[in-house]
């Protein structure tokens, strides 16, 4: 008789929202999105196993999840330190955002070489992945939608005018909305553009709840599971005490 698959959902506490994935042998079953004051626990299904990468320090969500999974549950809450899988870069581990971490291993799940992983979300962040697996550090920068925060909060004329509305592309504004949120894309696109050239051995990976525009402007491929591919391979592998 085949042995069973294993069920695991993945669930990934990010800055705005709650994302996870049931998974069975690396193929999605399920998936879903929930803001934070949703009724997180009773919407997630039932799975053999559960891994939480968290960037939030959420004490009810981990209490609420510890109590409906018990043993089935690990909590990602920080980088580990250990060098097994990537060489870190950064002198206290732990400080490295746990999902920039997990972006870098799911993107080496579909290429080999040097990479350059942005993750277009709350934050963009880029790291360079070199074809070592070595960490070779990284750039974060405020995401679109903080980019149009910082002005809309922090000058006087520039307003958030309710009866306006931001495009989708890079040109000229005309409207002021507009023109602070295809102003704030062009702003990440040249970005993006600059690492580019800087980097030119890196191969771009794209990911990220803003990454889809992004890819599209650059013409190149979008991997919209890129935190979820790498934490599918730590449970996949024998990193996690399971």
């Amino acid at each position: 008789m085949p042995e069973k698959s294993v069920s695991v959902l993945l669930i990934d506490l990010g800055n705005t929202r709650l994302k996870w994935q049931l998974r069975n042998a690396s193929r999605i079953a399920a998936n879903g999105v929930s803001a934070y004051d949703d009724g997180l626990t009773e919407n997630l299904p039932d799975a053999d196993k559960v891994l939480v990468a968290s960037v939030r320090e959420r004490a009810d969500i981990k209490s609420a999840l510890e109590y409906r999974y018990g043993k089935r549950l690990h909590w990602l809450g920080e980088t580990p330190a250990q060098v097994t899988l990537i060489a870190h870069c950064y002198s206290q581990p732990s400080r490295l955002g746990v999902d920039r971490w997990l972006a870098m291993l799911g993107a080496r799940q579909h290429k080999q070489g040097a990479l350059l992983v942005v993750d277009a979300g709350t934050a963009l962040t880029a790291d360079l992945l070199s074809a070592e697996d070595r960490h070779e550090g990284g750039f974060i920068v405020p995401g679109l939608a903080l980019s149009a925060q910082a002005l809309f909060n922090s000058t006087d004329r520039v307003k958030s005018y309710l009866d306006e509305q931001g495009g989708i592309n890079t040109g000229p504004g005309t409207s002021t909305v507009a023109c602070v949120v295809q102003g704030a894309r062009r702003q990440q696109l040249s970005f993006v553009h600059s690492l580019l050239v800087d980097f030119p051995a890196h191969e771009l990976m794209i990911t990220g709840g803003d990454g889809q525009w992004l890819s599209t402007e650059l013409k190149l491929n979008f991997y919209s599971d890129l935190v979820f591919d790498g934490m599918d391979s730590l449970c996949a592998g024998s990193f996690l005490p399971w």
